[in-house]
C-alpha cells in the first residue's frame, strides 16, 4: 500500500517524462520545420503545428524561438561524432574503410538534410557561440586523424600544426564539393546523379590517393575503380 509521501514522488515523475515527450516533440518538428522552411522563415506556430499541440505550450519548454533552434541544431551537429561508434564495423588497419566510414557518415547529412545543413550554416554567420562549436565539432571529428598521422608517417617528423593543415586542406575540399551539390545544388554537379554510397567513396578515394600517394584497393571501389589508371608516367 502506497503512503502518501510516496504519491508526490510518482506524480512529478510521470509528470517531469511527459513534458520531456513534450520537449521531445517540439525539438523533432522544429527539425522538420527547419529543413523544410528554413531559419530565417520558421516562425513558432510552424513548429506547434508540426508538433501537433496549442502554441501557448511552447513557452513551458522554451524560452523563444532561438533557444530552440540553437539546441536543435547543437544536437544535430554533434550527432554521430565519436570515432569508436563511426568505426565499430570497420577492420582493423584498413585505412581506405575507415576514411569511408566517416565520409559516410556526412554525405548522409547532407543528402538527408540539407535544408537543416544549410541553416547550419546559417546560424554560425549569426551566432559567434554557436560558430565556435562548429568548429570545434569540426576539428573534433579530423583529430583522431591528426593525432595518427606521426605514427602513420615517422619519416616526415610532423608537427602537430603541420598535421593537422594536411587534413584541414583535404576535408576542406570534400565539405566544400558537398555544400555545391547537396545545398547549392549546382546543376553543373547535379548532373552526375550520384548516390550517398559513390558520392562518400569519391571523396574517400581522392583523400586516401592524397593521403597515402597510391590508389585504394579495387576490390573495395566501384564508382572509382576506374582511378587507378589516373597515374600518370614519367
Amino acid at each position: 500500500m502506497s503512503t502518501a509521501a510516496d504519491k508526490p514522488v510518482k506524480v512529478a515523475r510521470v509528470r517531469s517524462a511527459r513534458g520531456e515527450r513534450a520537449r521531445a516533440g517540439l525539438k523533432e518538428a522544429a527539425l522538420v520545420v527547419l529543413e523544410r522552411d528554413g531559419y530565417h522563415k520558421m516562425r513558432i506556430a510552424d513548429v506547434t503545428r508540426e508538433a501537433g499541440v496549442a502554441q501557448g505550450l511552447f513557452y513551458h519548454y522554451f524560452s523563444d524561438l532561438k533557444s530552440l533552434t540553437l539546441e536543435v541544431l547543437t544536437d544535430f551537429a554533434q550527432a554521430s561524432n565519436d570515432p569508436l561508434q563511426v568505426e565499430k564495423n570497420v577492420p582493423r588497419g584498413d585505412w581506405y574503410a575507415r576514411i569511408y566510414a566517416h565520409n559516410l557518415v556526412v554525405v548522409r547529412g547532407y543528402a538527408k538534410q540539407p535544408g537543416v545543413m544549410r541553416c547550419l550554416l546559417q546560424l554560425a554567420d549569426e551566432d559567434p557561440a554557436f560558430s565556435g562549436m562548429l568548429r570545434d565539432n569540426y576539428r573534433n571529428q579530423l583529430m583522431w586523424l591528426v593525432e595518427l598521422m606521426p605514427k602513420l608517417f615517422p619519416e616526415v617528423r610532423f608537427r602537430k600544426h603541420q598535421a593537422l593543415m594536411v587534413v584541414y586542406s583535404l576535408a576542406g575540399i570534400g565539405e566544400g564539393l558537398m555544400r555545391e551539390y547537396f545545398i547549392n545544388e549546382s546543376k553543373t554537379l547535379r548532373a552526375a546523379e550520384l548516390t550517398v554510397e559513390q558520392f562518400a567513396e569519391l571523396l574517400s578515394t581522392m583523400f586516401y590517393r592524397a593521403l597515402f600517394l597510391r590508389h585504394p584497393d579495387d576490390k573495395q571501389l566501384k564508382y572509382t575503380r576506374n582511378l587507378t589508371a589516373m597515374v600518370r608516367s614519367n
